[in-house]
């Protein structure tokens, strides 16, 4: 079986359809909890983290270095998950922090927005006009956000393998209708697949050490890994790595590498550029 990705709107159902298919799977069912193992990997509390990436940027904010380190720490506490296998995600865009990784099936949950602030009401005791308000900031502030953080319309169903209304389906036919592509032969988890699932939680934790490490904190750097053999490519700026001290640079960053848990070698391909050219 693969990974299951939910997202979802608020009030959408979407948590209800998570719990509904990893009940039936027998799977885990990982929501916001991500954040205590993100914050752990941050040394930050949960409520911090959780509050950072629940701040939408602002309309002139870039991708902050310390916002970057945090969906880092997010994408490595969610790979060790997918690493163990057998999971459904209903939390922080799952489907783009998963982006790449084989045998994970995508899904998007939505509702009618009538639906979504009668939920509201229900839910948090709003009044009609206070819960359509919510459910709207609530709907933009993600579409913002993905758009910022990512690059993509969170809407757009390319995103997704599937998308499903519950207008007029009920929890348990959305619940069917997943369960009915999870076991099609496309989304089967087979040995090759979980070792790319192993090979992407040690990129990730590689990811994470170096967001730790002062001298490659926030540096556009890729991140491979294949059976232990962790592959750090990108760019510096020439304050960063200056011609006489390249050799200690690389150094460190090997050093810091190859101190990460399950990585067996360590290879650096790495340039050096005038910072003008990073604007």
């Amino acid at each position: 079986m693969p990974i299951v990705t939910i997202a979802r709107g608020s009030m959408s159902g979407g948590r209800a359809v998570a719990e509904a298919v990893a009940a039936s799977l027998g799977y885990p069912c990982i929501g916001r909890e991500i954040l205590t193992d993100a914050a752990v990997n941050l040394g930050v509390s949960p409520e911090l983290l959780g509050t950072a990436l629940d701040r939408v940027p602002g309309i002139w904010d870039r991708v902050t270095a310390q916002r970057r380190g945090y969906l880092v720490a997010l994408q490595a506490a969610l790979s060790e998950h997918v690493a163990k296998g057998d999971l459904v995600y209903h939390s922080y865009a799952g489907h783009l922090l998963l982006r790449g990784v084989p045998a994970v099936l995508r899904v998007r949950i939505i509702a009618p927005l009538d639906a979504r602030i009668r939920e509201a009401m229900e839910e948090e005791g709003l009044d009609s006009d206070a819960a359509e308000a919510r459910v709207r900031r609530n709907d933009e502030a993600r579409a913002r956000w993905t758009r910022i953080m990512y690059g993509v319309d969170w809407a757009d169903p390319a995103l997704y393998d599937m998308v499903l209304n519950l207008e007029q389906l009920s929890v348990g036919d959305a619940c069917a209708s997943i369960l009915d592509v999870v076991r099609q032969p496309t989304f089967a988890a087979t040995p090759q697949t979980r070792e790319q699932h192993q090979d992407f939680a040690l990129a990730c934790r590689v990811k994470l050490a170096l967001e730790h490490n002062p001298a490659s904190r926030g540096l556009p750097l890729e991140v491979s890994a294949k059976r232990g053999v962790v592959t750090v490519a990108g760019v510096a700026p020439e304050a960063v790595m200056p011609a006489g001290m390249r050799d200690l640079f690389r150094g460190e960053l090997a050093s810091v590498v190859a101190a990460v848990e399950g990585v067996r070698a360590v290879q650096l391909n790495l340039r050096t550029v005038a910072v003008a050219s990073l604007t």
